[in-house]
């Protein structure tokens, strides 16, 4: 499996226990990429020690070098509430040479072996996805004119050879530059891709503003702390999920 993340810096932490709870329970990793604000694993406090323990290979980009050239300052997009750093599982395609990459949110944990969501056909699809069920209580596909499907960009395959084949990418960021989104990246991704998105069950993407507790938690693979964050996610009815990886992180590599 190919894994791409993405954050800045005060999220270093939150960042380091998702790739833990990724490689604790994953074992077919062949490759993360991290596009943060450095390119120096030193600089990103217990990365060697996670290199280390399960001798990964982790690639970092340093996506602060990038974002200017594919968004305007000025543009409506960017410094919202959202970190400029959402425009970077975007960019992947130009960033990074694999032909297909699974991107993970930093505010998500895996609970479970997700190597089986890898194996999913998507030859024919831009991106693969959990349908975004929170989008339909905020007239998401009224204010977008959405006739076709809408995923949630948390938990994103991306066919990154077809993507480039038909330049989507640009497309993408074309819609970006031309109109001001609620979700920019995910709004944008949705446009452009709608009619080429293949839904995934939602175990691998689950969260209170995205399933709405549509699933039995007992196959939940995923949690992904979607929304605002509260004193990080104690509002969260599935709170101790990430807690219990957190205390689990530092009995294995310290304070």
């Amino acid at each position: 499996m190919i894994i791409a993340m993405a954050c800045t810096k005060n999220w270093y932490h939150y960042l380091m226990v998702d790739i833990f709870s990724l490689l604790e329970c994953t074992k077919n990793i062949k490759k993360i990429y991290l596009l943060l604000e450095t390119n120096k694993i030193k600089d990103v406090p217990y990365l060697q020690k996670i290199i280390d323990e399960y001798g990964v290979e982790i690639k970092l980009i340093n996506f602060n070098r990038e974002i200017d050239k594919l968004i305007d300052k000025g543009n409506v997009n960017r410094d919202t509430i959202y970190s400029n750093f959402c425009f970077a599982r975007l960019a992947l395609p130009s960033l990074i040479k694999e032909d297909k990459v699974l991107y993970i949110d930093t505010d998500a944990i895996v609970r479970k072996d997700i190597s089986k969501v890898w194996r999913v056909d998507i030859s024919d699809y831009y991106v693969a996805g959990v349908k975004d069920y929170g989008v339909l209580t905020d007239n998401t596909y009224e204010r977008l004119s959405i006739t076709g499907k809408y995923i949630n960009s948390g938990f994103v395959i991306f066919n990154l050879k077809k993507i480039r084949k038909e330049n989507i990418q640009e497309s993408w960021f074309e819609v970006i530059r031309q109109k001001e989104l609620k979700y920019p990246d995910q709004d944008a991704l949705n446009l452009v891709c709608q009619h080429n998105e293949l839904y995934l069950p939602s175990m691998y993407n689950y969260s209170h503003s995205v399933t709405k507790q549509v699933l039995n938690r007992s196959l939940v693979k995923v949690y992904h702390y979607a929304g605002e964050k509260i004193q990080w996610v104690v509002d969260r009815f599935f709170a101790e999920e990430w807690y219990d990886a957190e205390e689990n992180f530092y009995d294995k590599f310290g304070y």
